[in-house]
């Protein structure tokens, strides 16, 4: 008998296990990460069982754009001898029902097999790249931002285009959960982590960061074109795919679910 619905508290560590299977993840380094992460919620992490095996699984988020609700959905996998039967088709396809009913039908997600979701309806939106960025070489960035004034500076941003994500005080915690530094920027801030850029707002070009060599941005083509973000040349690393989506969302990859 096959049953299609969201995990019991007592099943989530063979739903970890099945994912950490399928993506090579050390089980014991993602224990507990998976079940503190502040958008931990059973309700959104799905399975389709047959009898007592759960043999596909996915994890959706909530998501909200200026436009309405919509769902992230990730982490779709499938016991490796049970590919190729359709199993993760099936489960997206009620993963995609429910979620209509529940007003959030809009679905996104990230990936790197195209094929497999554009025969599930979903279409390329945009390409998520990662390239070196033209820097100024900083190695001391003295000044920092806390979480409320970055909260100030993204919500004015996001309420300005209906095509970007809002954050809730649920994302705002999951943002502050990761470590990153913050640093003020003309009008707006670069956030950053050990070699990485994966947030910012400023609002005019510049040749050049002031972040440290070596370090890389992360996101997706339209947010480098939009900010003219100064790099070098890109490597596309995952697309941004959509299914009932208007427009092309505008979101940092610090919302990367």
């Amino acid at each position: 008998m096959t049953e299609i619905r969201t995990i019991e508290e007592r099943e989530g560590e063979a739903f970890l296990r099945l994912m950490c299977g399928v993506f090579g993840l050390d089980f014991n380094r993602a224990y507990d990460v998976f079940f503190t992460e502040p958008l931990f919620d059973l309700e959104r992490k799905w399975a389709l069982l047959e009898g007592k095996e759960m043999v596909s699984i996915l994890t959706t988020s909530a998501l909200e754009f200026g436009w309405g609700r919509a769902i992230g959905i990730a982490g779709v996998a499938t016991s490796p001898d049970r590919q190729g039967e359709g199993h993760a088709s099936k489960l997206i396809e009620k993963v995609l029902r429910e979620s209509e009913r529940r007003d959030e039908g809009p679905a996104l997600l990230f990936a790197r097999d195209l094929r497999f979701y554009e025969k599930n309806g979903f279409e390329a939106l945009d390409r998520v790249i990662r390239a070196p960025l033209i820097t100024t070489d900083e190695e001391d960035l003295l000044d920092t931002m806390d979480t409320d004034a970055i909260t100030v500076k993204y919500t004015e941003w996001s309420l300005a285009h209906p095509d970007r994500l809002r954050r809730d005080e649920r994302r705002w915690n999951y943002w502050s959960w990761h470590y990153r530094i913050c640093t003020p920027f003309q009008t707006g801030y670069l956030c950053f982590e050990p070699n990485l850029l994966r947030e910012h707002l400023f609002d005019q070009p510049v040749e050049a960061l002031p972040l440290p060599r070596g370090t890389e941005w992360f996101g997706t083509t339209f947010m480098a074109d939009q900010f003219e973000v100064p790099i070098g040349t890109p490597e596309v690393d995952l697309y941004l795919m959509g299914k009932n989506v208007p427009g092309i969302p505008q979101m940092f990859m610090t919302d990367q679910f």
